[in-house]
């Protein structure tokens, strides 16, 4: 089922090619009100004292990769679904990963990797022998990709995980929709999703939407935009613009710079500018969204105050990106805040990690790949593995938080919001709800 490279690369991570079931209780729907808790699929269990990790911006940075298209042939497929030998006479529930394993890049093979020893923790933690896995390389490459699909489809697979690029996502969701096979992919792009593929990564729009709604309603309604000129700069300065007008705020001022540019005075001094010309602000009337990391990060933020922007006035916000210790000890971001997960689920994963993986570090998608994995699990032990159980308007209680999938495939998240401090680091101010309170449209 997998290819002889991907094959040798996965033995290293794989405590068991064939994988048991996550037996998870599922209840009936509320029209309205939630009657029940979202489907727990985290690994339970005491939590670990609180902790902070770094999150990285992997999986958006990934989106960018170039495709090289190769030339294969599609091996006969089975005309019935495959059973592993030591499963015969048994029914079974089969997914289907679609990760670039031997792509060109050490990062992306990597993070293939890391994909998938999630989506194999989530199943190896509990129960059933009933649902098995088919790693499946695509390469990155969509007509690969596609071929993927096409045998998994033939070996009689229920659901698709994966795959990782939106170009991919799009080849493969349209083979599996004429097959009434749902698709749970990894992209961000919200046009990879639709016609039967759900995105469950964390996309900049949603972090976005949390933290400036947190900012309304702690009393800011004037909001700017300090941020690189990349995919993920336009994409936050456009949710920026249409959540600040959603909570009754504007944007004064958008400044971009090149992603280059180590020290984007002229962006800078243009926020300033636009706020110094606003006057009557008052403490957290004016939120600066900088959707920014790293040594960037703290080269950006100080720019403000330098320029003469009090920031003991301005309510900072910020991505996930923020998530990262090194960028805590830059005064300038005292007090600023981002959305995330709870960082008491994610440092409980990555231990849980290293201890099944012999002391190896998760990858940035780990975690998203347990809960993609997990979710497959838990809509088999349910006999759900289709359209109508992926998008159960309760949602799914993961590593990463409460979600669930809208009708559109994108994903709606509960996250958390974070505050950076000057003796704890970032800590949690606002946990990400434990229930959505209405369907999803």
């Amino acid at each position: 089922m997998m290819t002889c490279d991907a094959q040798s690369r996965l033995k290293r991570f794989s405590p068991s090619l064939v994988l048991v079931a996550v037996s998870l209780l599922f209840t009936a729907a509320c029209e309205t009100t939630p009657s029940r808790p979202p489907v727990p699929i985290s690994t339970g269990g005491e939590r670990p004292a609180p902790g902070t990790v770094s999150v990285e911006t992997a999986q958006t940075e990934l989106e960018e990769e170039e495709e090289v298209e190769t030339v294969e042939t599609v091996e006969a497929l089975p005309a019935e679904g495959y059973i592993p030998p030591h499963m015969a006479g048994r029914e079974i529930k089969r997914a289907a990963v679609l990760l670039p394993f031997s792509h060109p890049r050490a990062s992306v093979r990597a993070e293939a990797e890391g994909i998938l020893a999630g989506i194999e923790l989530a199943l190896f933690n509990r129960g059933e022998e009933s649902f098995v896995i088919f790693p499946k390389d695509t390469a990155g490459v969509t007509s690969t990709a596609t071929m993927r699909a096409q045998e998994a489809l033939g070996e009689g697979t229920d659901i698709i995980i994966g795959p990782l690029f939106s170009a991919n996502v799009k080849a493969v969701r349209t083979l599996a929709q004429d097959a009434d096979v749902p698709v749970i992919a990894f992209s961000t792009l919200a046009d990879a999703a639709g016609q039967g593929a759900y995105l469950i990564s964390r996309s900049p729009e949603e972090q976005v939407a949390r933290i400036v709604d947190y900012a309304a309603r702690k009393g800011a309604t004037r909001f700017a935009f300090l941020g690189p000129r990349s995919s993920l700069g336009q994409r936050a300065e456009a949710t920026l613009r249409r959540e600040a007008a959603r909570n009754g705020g504007r944007v004064l001022s958008s400044a971009f710079y090149e992603p280059s540019n180590d020290a984007p005075v002229d962006a800078a001094k243009q926020i300033a500018s636009a706020i110094q010309a606003e006057g009557n602000i008052t403490r957290g009337s004016v939120a600066i969204l900088i959707p920014e990391g790293g040594v960037k990060l703290r080269a950006v933020a100080p720019l403000l105050p330098y320029y003469g922007i009090d920031i003991r006035n301005i309510q900072l916000l910020g991505t996930e990106q923020w998530n990262d210790p090194t960028i805590w000890r830059e005064p300038t971001l005292v007090n600023g805040v981002f959305a995330a997960p709870d960082p008491l689920n994610t440092e409980q994963f990555n231990s849980e990690f290293r201890r099944i993986y012999n002391n190896r570090e998760p990858s940035s998608l780990s975690s998203i790949g347990y809960d993609a994995g997990a979710l497959a699990a838990a809509l088999a032990a349910r006999d759900r593995l289709d359209l109508n159980g992926v998008t159960d308007s309760d949602g799914f209680q993961g590593v990463n938080g409460l979600f669930r999938f809208r009708s559109n495939g994108t994903t709606q998240r509960a996250l958390s919001v974070l505050q950076i401090t000057d003796t704890e680091g970032a800590i949690v101010i606002e946990a990400g709800p434990d229930q959505f309170d209405s369907p999803t449209g």
